[in-house]
């Protein structure tokens, strides 16, 4: 893979995280905003808690892809995925 790829396939990574952690602020702070007890709980049963997983499992793959492209071995990893 050449630099100029690498550079920007990890930059875009990077902006990937700062989204995730931008999306998770937003709906943590959209579910402590309900007026009742039972309203926030609701909230986040059925809507932070399933955010909140796929947000963290993209960013886990983001800094798995990140780190297998700057790996040594990353060029053969990629190719045999």
């Amino acid at each position: 893979m050449n630099p100029l790829a690498q550079f920007g396939l990890s930059l875009l990574l990077v902006l990937l995280c700062v989204g995730g952690v931008l999306v998770l602020a937003l709906v943590l702070a959209w579910q402590e905003r309900a007026a009742a007890p039972d309203v926030r709980r609701q909230r986040l049963l059925y809507l932070v808690l399933p955010v909140a997983s796929a947000v963290l499992a993209l960013l886990l793959g983001s800094v798995f892809l990140l780190m297998t492209i700057w790996s040594p071995q990353g060029p053969d990893i990629l190719a045999s995925l």
